[in-house]
C-alpha cells in the first residue's frame, strides 16, 4: 500500500491558477498530477461549461446566472483576472475542452455534474449533452463522473451506463449504501469533515473506492491512506511527492 492515496487536483491545481480553467489543469500536469477534477453545468443554448458556481460573479468578470446565456456570451468573459493579472483573459472552457485535455495528456479526470438550477428542460439537456461528450473519441481512458445531485447522476447513468460513477456526499453520516449500490457506483466521495476510519472501512467493505474531498494537508492525506482511502481531492497537488502524484 502506498503512503498516500491517489492525488486528484481539485478544479485543477486551483491554488496555483484560476480554478476550472485549462491553465489550472495545465498546472496540475506541470507539478506531476495524473488526475484532475472539474465541474460542469449548462448554459441556455445547451453548451456545457466548466464552472463551479451557478452564478458568474466569483470567478469571472460576468454577473448573475448563466442559464439564459449562450456560449458566445460566456466566451467574452475573463475567468482568470480574479485570481491574478498573470491569468488575464483566461476563458471558461467547454466540458469537451477539459475532456480533450485529459485525453491528450493521458490524465485521469473526475467530472462533477453540478446540481443544475436552470429548470427541468435544461437538466434534461445537460444529461443528453454530457452523454454525447463522454462518448466522443477524445475522452480520457480513466474517467469518473460524480454529483451531489443523485437524480442527475442516475439520469446520466441511464444514458451512459459504461462510465464509472462517484456518489458525492457532504458527510459520511448521510445515507450512501442503498443509493450508490443500486446505481452501481464505483466510488463514494465523502467530505473530509467528520469522516472516521470506521466510515471508510464500511464503504470499503461494501466494495466502493473512497475518494475524499478536500484535503490540503499532506499528513492528513497520509493518515487517510492508512484508513484505506483510495483517493483525495486537493487544491495543492504541488505539496505531494512525485510517487504519490503518479498513482
Amino acid at each position: 500500500m502506498s503512503d498516500f492515496p491517489r492525488i486528484i487536483a481539485h478544479r485543477g491545481a486551483s491554488s496555483l491558477a484560476p480554478e476550472n480553467t485549462i491553465a489550472a489543469f495545465s498546472k496540475a500536469m506541470e507539478v506531476g498530477a495524473r488526475w484532475f477534477e472539474f465541474d460542469v453545468d449548462i448554459v441556455g443554448d445547451g453548451s456545457l461549461i466548466v464552472i463551479h458556481d451557478d452564478t458568474l460573479d466569483r470567478t469571472t468578470t460576468g454577473t448573475g446566472s448563466y442559464y439564459r446565456l449562450g456560449f458566445s456570451d460566456i466566451r467574452r468573459l475573463d475567468a482568470g483576472r480574479w485570481f491574478s493579472d498573470t491569468y488575464r483573459f483566461e476563458r471558461i472552457p467547454e466540458a469537451a475542452d477539459a475532456l480533450e485535455f485529459a485525453h491528450a495528456q493521458q490524465m485521469g479526470a473526475n467530472l462533477e455534474i453540478k446540481p443544475c438550477a436552470g429548470g427541468e428542460r435544461l437538466r434534461e439537456r445537460l444529461v443528453e449533452s454530457l452523454a454525447v461528450a463522454v462518448a466522443g473519441s477524445k475522452v480520457p481512458s480513466r474517467l469518473i463522473v460524480s454529483s451531489f445531485d443523485h437524480e442527475l447522476l442516475a439520469a446520466f447513468h441511464a444514458a451512459s451506463p459504461n462510465v464509472a460513477l462517484g456518489w458525492l456526499i457532504e458527510r459520511a453520516c448521510e445515507e450512501w449504501r442503498e443509493g450508490a449500490t443500486a446505481l452501481g457506483a464505483r466510488a463514494i466521495h465523502p467530505g473530509v469533515e467528520g469522516l472516521s476510519r470506521r466510515d471508510v472501512q464500511a464503504m470499503r467493505d461494501a466494495g466502493f473506492e473512497v475518494n475524499v474531498w478536500t484535503v490540503n494537508d499532506v499528513e492528513q492525506a497520509r493518515e487517510l491512506a492508512s484508513w484505506g482511502v483510495t483517493g483525495i481531492f486537493t487544491d495543492r497537488p504541488q505539496d505531494f511527492p512525485a510517487d504519490a502524484l503518479a498513482l
